[in-house]
């Protein structure tokens, strides 16, 4: 059962109550940010509306990887000089994307109000959206923790790689530590084979199960190396569109397919209410 919708106060109207999931990692260069805009436009092409929110917001990637040029950004927005549908840009398949920019500040060092007035800009905004992934920095910095913490649903992106796997678990541990999130959702990146993968799922569940017995990792699937990944995002497109017959696009869609199936938690919903938890988190950290 999906979350209710939400009424628009202004219109009287029903709003559709995304579901907020985090796409993150505990290492760089996993090929998360790939995996967004891949999984964005997957989900698109099943008919869901959906909104890409680069939450990185220091380092711009989503548009950039998508060849695409955002005219303004969120340091446009928190400046008073444009509203956010001036910020938004429309990406392949429909899909929206709420940009990051490079050298702005991040969201982590980002004042009070200026957090309110990220707020209000999402509260005067009218349009609906089945899902809302937010594409995370890598590692453990309150910036990453905080927007994990927010979301409804988190991916953490890995790879066969000791030190993507060992990061990998210093973010969930530190989740589970300091937020009690026990849930966490896994899609293993760049494997040489199916049995690779379920290995690796099987490294991280050990790990999980011998210190502290209480947390549930929940396999997505595997994406496969293969070298058409690395040749898209040098030509800034994505790979199920220019390759929509490859192994790696069908097993992504697979996932996707998953994910969608799969239920949010019922009492985290609206776009508002990912923000609100953000600054509710920081206040208490």
């Amino acid at each position: 059962m999906m979350p209710r919708p939400e009424t628009d106060k202004r219109s009287g109207n029903k709003k559709n109550s995304p579901q907020v999931i985090s796409i993150t990692s505990g290492k760089g260069g996993v090929g998360k940010t790939s995996i967004v805009a891949n999984m964005a436009i997957l989900l698109s092409s099943m008919g869901k509306k959906v909104l890409v929110f680069d939450a990185d917001l220091g380092l711009a990637n989503i548009d950039v990887m998508l060849g695409l040029s955002a005219k303004y950004n969120i340091n446009h927005l928190l400046q008073g000089d444009c509203k956010i549908k001036d910020i938004l840009i429309e990406g392949p398949g429909g899909i929206k994307i709420l940009p990051a920019s490079s050298g702005i500040q991040e969201l982590s060092v980002l004042s009070y109000e200026q957090q309110l007035m990220l707020i209000n800009a999402l509260d005067n905004y009218h349009e609906d959206f089945d899902y809302m992934l937010v594409d995370t920095g890598a590692g453990i910095s309150g910036n990453v923790i905080y927007f994990n913490s927010a979301a409804q649903r988190i991916i953490v992106v890995v790879t066969p790689e000791p030190t993507s796997l060992t990061d990998a678990y210093a973010l969930i541990k530190v989740m589970r530590a300091r937020f009690n999130i026990k849930r966490f959702e896994i899609i293993i990146n760049n494997v040489l084979s199916t049995y690779e993968g379920k290995e690796v799922i099987k490294k991280l569940i050990f790990a999980c199960d011998k210190f502290f017995g209480d947390i549930a990792l929940d396999m997505l699937g595997s994406i496969p190396h293969d070298s058409i990944i690395p040749e898209s995002i040098r030509e800034q497109r994505a790979f199920v569109e220019t390759n929509p017959g490859s192994e790696a696009t069908r097993r992504l869609a697979a996932i996707v397919k998953r994910i969608d199936s799969i239920n949010a938690p019922q009492e985290k919903g609206t776009l508002q209410f990912f923000f609100k938890r953000h600054i509710r988190s920081r206040e208490k950290g």
